[in-house]
């Protein structure tokens, strides 16, 4: 069986010429990866038959020679002395039951030994001699990685498009934690092949790896002692393997690791350039996650925000339990309706872009008074507003302020028709009532909103709509007696039944 040995120039690798067609050249794409710039990304093609072997140049830049002289296509046997490029081969024969071989990588590493670089290795320079074409382009792409912004998805993406174009791995894949604690769970996989699904990686290696925090490399999984009981490196017919951890804030949150069969054999060069990849890794995953991070928080503020006062968003995202907690949560709250008194019949006199710049104009001045005194704008209907206190954030005092927003607003409205916002004075009408309501988020999964459900906003919006006389705060008998002392001055107006409720309730006027 024919052999094709390169020299140390590309790490001193031989290879089998089985029959078939064996492609040479830096692209992870080819059968016999060689990391050279003077080899070009596809290079070379043997072609082994019963017959013999033949040598063929796939237009390569720097050409292929054999014993010498460049050829475009030649007939090869064992003794004949090749080049690619830069890179010296020589084809040799063996027996065909032979186990491939590798000569041992740099570094006087035994095939036997586990090899381990930390991230502070590096900075002490504690290094083999790596070629500095080879280091530079690596950098370079890591560095345009860490400056591009991408999601999280994205910049794992290319990490591991990056570790299948630098490092000669038939296998690459990143793992990440779900949580602090959780189990690593692949996010990105890639081989040779084209292949994308994930693979399973041995435990033995993942807990070296943590429990070392360290990059590791094993020259040969089969004579290594620690991986004796790694059946999974021995299914997968696995020989050389490199992994190393992803370090963020102290802790570690994934591993980068890769493998390789009988076709190539990872050296101590392999991991340094495979360690320093790691290092910038966890930099542009931790970059990454903290873009999400902020980018999420200032989705969840947006969202917020057009319900709740800067006060209670504030207090919202400091508490992430109430700011994207369960759904349908029960709630001691006061409803407050406003709505403006005969303003549909006002509107039918006035073109559509006055009526939507009065409505404006009111509802952004009544929303600073709700947001005043800590209330949410659940929702605008036509020429009415519905607030709620006391949701999402819970408030002792919620009927309380309230009341001071309805005092708030009949003030705010004066202040309105001082500047004639409309072709005559605004008046409106007031209902508050509490009691426990379910509160959250309500919709689809296309359209949230968040809102206020029960008996309670039903009754505050009767009072407003069937009780409260034009100018009127109407407020019921829960709602005074939640106010605290001193009790806000109010004026009886008796036992009152409103549509939807079978008993009657006891309501009172706000002296304003």
């Amino acid at each position: 069986m024919l052999f094709l040995t390169l020299g140390a120039g590309a790490g001193g690798t031989r290879h089998p010429l089985r029959p078939g067609q064996i492609t040479i050249g830096r692209s992870i794409d080819c059968d016999i990866v060689v990391n050279d710039e003077s080899v070009s990304r596809r290079h070379a093609q043997i072609a082994v038959s019963g017959t013999g072997a033949v040598v063929r140049d796939l237009s390569s830049s720097n050409g292929v020679f054999k014993n010498g002289e460049r050829v475009s296509e030649a007939a090869i046997a064992a003794g004949d002395r090749l080049r690619f490029g830069s890179i010296d081969a020589i084809v040799e024969t063996g027996p065909a039951t032979k186990v491939f071989e590798s000569p041992q990588p740099s570094g006087a590493m035994s095939l036997s030994q586990t090899v381990y670089r930390r991230p502070d290795d590096l900075a002490r320079g504690a290094t083999t001699a790596v070629d500095a074409q080879r280091v530079i382009r690596l950098l370079a792409e890591v560095g345009r990685t860490l400056t591009a912004g991408l999601s999280l998805d994205d910049t794992l993406d290319r990490v591991v498009t990056l570790l299948m174009a630098h490092v000669p791995a038939e296998r690459a894949m990143i793992t990440m934690r779900g949580g602090p604690e959780g189990p690593l769970v692949p996010r990105v996989a890639r081989s040779k092949g084209g292949d994308t699904a994930p693979f399973a990686v041995s435990r033995t290696v993942t807990d070296l790896v943590s429990g070392e925090r360290a990059a590791i490399l094993t020259a040969d999984v089969r004579q290594d002692q620690r991986f004796d009981a790694a059946v999974s490196l021995v299914r997968d017919d696995v020989r050389s393997l490199m992994c190393a951890p992803i370090v963020a804030d102290g802790g570690l949150i994934g591993m980068l690791y890769v493998d390789t069969g009988w076709q190539h054999q990872f050296s101590v060069a392999d991991l340094e350039l495979f360690t320093a990849l790691a290092d910038y890794a966890s930099v542009a995953i931790a970059q990454a996650r903290l873009a999400e991070r902020i980018r999420e928080e200032e989705r969840r503020r947006e969202r917020l925000s057009r319900y709740h006062s800067p006060a209670v968003v504030d207090r919202v995202l400091r508490d992430d339990r109430t700011a994207d907690g369960p759904s349908g949560q029960e709630r001691d709250v006061t409803i407050l309706f406003v709505d403006i008194v005969k303003f549909t019949t006002m509107a039918e006199q006035m073109p559509a872009e006055q009526v939507v710049e009065i409505l404006n104009q009111f509802f952004s001045r009544m929303t600073e008074v709700v947001f005043a005194n800590d209330g949410t704008v659940d929702k605008f209907i036509g020429d009415a507003m519905l607030a709620v206190f006391g949701a999402p954030i819970e408030q002792a005092d919620h009927a309380r302020r309230a009341v001071a927003t309805a005092r708030a607003m009949q003030a705010a409205l004066g202040d309105l028709n001082a500047r004639a916002i409309a072709p005559k004075p605004l008046v409106i009408r007031v209902g508050l009532h509490s009691g426990v309501a379910i509160v959250g988020d309500v919709g689809s999964p296309q359209r949230l909103e968040y809102t206020v459900v029960g008996d309670v906003v039903n009754t505050a919006a009767r009072l407003q709509g069937e009780i409260a006389r034009p100018g009127d705060v109407v407020l019921s008998r829960a709602t005074l007696d939640r106010a605290g002392e001193p009790k806000p001055e109010v004026e009886p107006i008796g036992m009152v039944t409103v549509r939807g409720r079978v008993s009657a309730i006891e309501a009172f006027r706000l002296v304003c």
